[in-house]
């Protein structure tokens, strides 16, 4: 062998021999949640694993979860002023934030939205009980789809409810919790998406004071609630936020006078005088329904062609309803 062959040989076996050498020296021992990997410069160091093992620790709760710090957690996020409970679903801590639905697993549906005073469409700062129904289920004595008990008061939110074979849905809002009457709005082409619907509180003190002969325990009321403002689009947030309600509308059911009473302007109680809507918009009937839902719409107030909705009432239920021109 030459000399220069073997100064070649000599210098990869030294080459080799110090990268055994910084190998040896360079060998961590790698924590859970991490693994080993060789850097452009050829060390070894611990890095954080992007999949699970079994001692990678899991916030299981959450639902589907990604791989953050070496930990799993849930690939949900929520909004500011929410936290996640047990289930999965972001709900306010009081900072200020609302319940928010997060994206419902397959075939499931979530409505949130907000709990307003009937009386003067504020938002309801009492703790307050909400469930979800079927409204065929609800008239019948059926229970609940969903519950949610509200801390605030004034938000609220199903996550992960399977829709309803006819897409409509009751949110009542009261039942079981004292001073209140139970009372609340409705919502329909409720499928597998997500919804946001706002629905009403009513203080029974409130109700007491309405008068005009309207038996709440006995017959339950059917309030309907005119607006011109422009109806929400198929599917976009049903949001009570309406300025400019209709005087001059006669409710109608089934086509034909329902024989209402009507509000007073600040709908604090029913004025005797009124045939129509007066400045609040807003009409009462006692309709308990017997088999079919009735049709609701209203007649006059300067709109050619009001929204029609199913309704009606129950014993103890104030179902509340807005209505838009067509």
């Amino acid at each position: 062998m030459n000399r220069s062959s073997l100064s070649l040989v000599v210098a990869f076996a030294a080459v080799a021999s110090l990268g055994v050498s910084l190998s040896s020296c360079n060998a961590p021992s790698c924590g859970s949640g991490t693994v080993q990997k060789q850097q452009a410069d050829g060390t070894l160091k611990c890095v954080l694993a992007d999949t699970t093992d079994s001692m990678t620790p899991c916030d299981t709760d959450g639902g589907n979860v990604v791989i953050v710090g070496g930990k799993c957690v849930s690939a949900v996020q929520c909004d500011p002023g929410t936290t996640m409970n047990v289930n999965g679903i972001c709900v306010g801590t009081g900072g200020g934030g609302a319940p928010t639905c997060a994206t419902p697993a397959a075939g499931k549906g979530c409505i949130q939205g907000s709990i307003l005073n009937f009386k003067d469409n504020k938002k309801s700062t009492t703790p307050i009980h909400v469930e979800l129904y079927d409204p065929t289920a609800l008239l019948t004595g059926g229970g609940p789809i969903a519950s949610y008990d509200s801390p605030d008061g004034g938000s609220y939110v199903f996550q992960n409810f399977a829709p309803p074979a006819l897409g409509l849905v009751v949110i009542a809002t009261g039942k079981g919790t004292p001073g209140f009457v139970v009372a609340g709005s409705a919502g329909q082409g409720i499928g597998a998406a997500k919804y946001v619907i706002d629905t009403y509180a009513l203080p029974q003190a409130d109700a007491a004071a309405w008068g005009g002969g309207i038996d709440i325990a006995t017959t339950g009321a059917f309030v309907a609630k005119f607006y011109k403002d422009a109806a929400p689009a198929a599917g976009a947030p049903s949001v009570a936020n309406e300025t400019m309600p209709a005087s001059g509308v006669t409710l109608l059911k089934d086509g034909a006078n329902a024989n209402a009473k009507y509000f007073n302007d600040t709908l604090t109680s029913i004025d005797g005088s009124l045939t129509a809507t007066g400045a609040s918009g807003t009409a009462v009937v006692a309709s308990p329904v017997a088999g079919m839902f009735p049709v609701f719409t209203g007649m006059g107030g300067g709109v050619s062609m009001w929204e029609q909705h199913p309704g009606g009432s129950a014993p103890g239920l104030v179902l509340i309803l807005r209505f838009h021109p067509m």
